[in-house]
């Protein structure tokens, strides 16, 4: 009786784990294709001024917003902002897209998803989040030129 209850334990474990396996793989898989239909678009600003494009600070809990617009409210005026304990230090990347899932109500915050691949030493890197709307752009940022007029000759 012992050895019947044991293999029925096993093998109920063991069909647990394989349906539990393939769902995160299904959903992992569909959940990637739909982030990946999504708008593409690149974040950063020049919000600080001059010609250099920096990245976006990006956070994940809503509760953030009001500290967050502020922080971005801060630097358009002019100002150089404190930047709160309550903001993580996370950036999004600015060479790479994003896909945006959707907008806050009130069209300021953007949801949006990075796959940022940071070679074959370090992987790839997925980060989920809400960024400033006026961040986003249709176009990567210009990369500056590392060639001198020296260069050239």
């Amino acid at each position: 009786m012992k050895g019947r209850i044991k293999k029925i334990v096993i093998y109920s474990s063991s069909v647990f784990a394989l349906l539990f396996l393939i769902g995160g793989f299904l959903i992992e898989k569909y959940y990637n294709e739909n982030v990946r239909k999504q708008p593409k678009m690149y974040c950063y600003e020049y919000i600080r001024g001059g010609d250099k494009p920096v990245s976006v600070l990006v956070i994940e809990d809503l509760g953030l917003k009001e500290v967050y617009l502020s922080y971005y409210r801060e630097l358009e005026s002019g100002k150089e902002p404190y930047l709160p304990d309550e903001i993580p230090l996370k950036v999004m990347p600015k060479y790479s897209p994003v896909y945006v899932m959707g907008y806050s109500e009130d069209s300021l915050l953007a949801e949006v998803v990075s796959y940022y691949n940071r070679g074959p030493n370090f992987g790839g890197s997925f980060t989920k989040g809400w960024v400033y709307s006026k961040t986003l752009h249709d176009n990567p940022p210009p990369r500056k030129s590392t060639t001198t007029s020296s260069d050239k000759e």
